[in-house]
């Protein structure tokens, strides 16, 4: 049997050496924690017109796939329930953009309760564990997501 994957993009949208981020609401996973601006790739979507689409929906502001700066493919697979139902496994794409139109806000406030500029290494608690581990280390492939439980940053040795 084929493996079917959902996919999703994740913006790295980068201002004056900070990343742009979402303080989640109103959704079954991570409520009330940060994470990267992001959304699922619909049926008939390739990557970047999703990439398009979210910025617009979410944020209010347009991006040209000519101003990513660099882009990386994570495999995410989910090994925990949610409501009594497995996660299925992610196609996850991150883009890394420093050029766009408009200035970021808040487009669905049923969606997010706050839009904030943090230096990536200071990310604020909670944050989405998968995200912060690609941020981390961004030569990761595959991420085993445990739990919808928050990122916990690595110690260096």
């Amino acid at each position: 049997m084929k493996a079917i994957f959902k996919s999703a993009v994740h913006m790295l949208i980068v201002k004056d050496n900070k990343i742009l981020l979402q303080k989640r609401k109103g959704s079954k996973l991570w409520p009330g924690y940060y994470a990267l601006p992001a959304g699922h790739v619909d049926e008939g979507e390739n990557q970047y017109d999703t990439l398009i689409r979210e910025a617009q929906e979410e944020l209010g502001i347009d991006i040209d796939p000519k101003n990513i700066i660099n882009d990386y493919v994570v495999l995410r697979r989910n090994y925990f329930e949610i409501d009594g139902k497995q996660l299925e496994p992610y196609i996850d794409y991150y883009f890394e953009i420093h050029d766009f139109i408009g200035i970021p806000k808040i487009v669905e406030e049923d969606k997010c309760d706050e839009l904030i500029w943090s230096d990536i290494n200071e990310l604020p608690e909670p944050f989405i564990n998968y995200e912060g581990a690609f941020l981390e280390d961004r030569t990761i492939t595959t991420y085993d997501c445990k739990t919808d439980g928050a990122y916990v940053k690595k110690l260096k040795n």
